[in-house]
């Protein structure tokens, strides 16, 4: 089915995650229809509606993409035509959400779902603003954040500290550069001027660091959670290792396809546990 496909099963942890940080501990919320309508739309319907967007955009990038169409749920390969076909449904799907929405939050839900549509846009399309021009392009996804509010306002929960908006900023922007330099090659025959091409492999390994160390002297400070700290240094020694499997700087040769998989793989669990266990200690609280 190309459309779930087109909608990324692998990323639905992003958006999933997203929808659980403001509800953490909350027992009571798994006996509320609000809570699992929220939740059934971040996976999906939301991640349809996002990547539908940059799939269109990336048709001839994606021909040469080793990662697209793996198989793996990081994403589809698909003709123009095939994905223009897509829109009315991916429309389509979104209504009754919204509708369900705007009943439980208020009419708030159409600027809200509108201002997911425009970050999108502007991800894909956006003059200097769009996924092919850095720096900028490692903080448009930061869109995603959007998901928070809504949790919060279906659930009735109050939003997240200021700690778990910065954890979350670390969490996108790290991810949006390790997947960038999966696609380097790819994208630096389309032409485009990511923070990943410009850096090249190892420079943006470099600047990779310095985010994951970052980003482990603000878990280490900020919270006491077990889970959280050991993520952060797994991240940390798993770019270690990739870095020592990479191809020797200079060469033209990109991350090898195994690699790239078992980085997905490693990620994906840890990521799976991750969101369980912060869920249940309520970290972000």
């Amino acid at each position: 089915m190309l459309s779930l496909k087109v909608s990324r099963p692998y990323f639905w942890l992003v958006t999933v995650w997203l929808y659980l940080l403001p509800t953490g501990r909350g027992y009571g919320m798994l006996a509320s229809g609000r809570f699992w309508l929220g939740l059934a739309y971040c996976t999906y319907p939301l991640n349809l509606l996002v990547y539908l967007m940059n799939d269109m955009s990336d048709v001839k990038v994606d021909e040469h993409n080793q990662r697209k169409g793996s198989g793996s749920g990081t994403g589809a390969k698909a003709s123009a035509t095939a994905l223009r076909g897509l829109v009315k449904w991916a429309a389509a799907v979104q209504l009754p959400f919204l509708l369900c929405f705007a009943l439980l939050w208020g009419l708030i839900a159409v600027p809200w779902l509108l201002s997911v549509v425009l970050v999108n846009w502007l991800y894909n399309y956006g003059p200097r603003l769009s996924s092919n021009y850095a720096p900028l392009d490692l903080f448009c996804p930061c869109g995603y954040i959007l998901v928070i509010p809504l949790s919060a306002a279906l659930n009735r929960v109050p939003l997240p500290p200021a700690r778990g908006w910065v954890h979350t900023v670390f969490l996108i922007v790290r991810t949006q550069l390790w997947l960038q330099t999966f696609d380097l090659p790819t994208d630096a025959r389309a032409g485009r001027r990511t923070t990943a091409v410009l850096l090249g492999l190892r420079g943006s390994q470099m600047l990779l660091l310095l985010i994951l160390v970052a980003e482990l002297c603000f878990v280490l400070t900020q919270f006491g959670d077990w889970a959280l700290q050991s993520f952060s240094v797994a991240s940390l020694l798993l770019l270690v290792l990739q870095a020592a499997l990479a191809p020797p700087p200079g060469s033209s040769v990109q991350l090898s396809h195994e690699t790239i998989n078992r980085t997905f793989l490693v990620m994906g669990f840890g990521g799976v546990g991750l969101m369980a266990q912060v869920w249940v200690n309520g970290a972000f609280l």
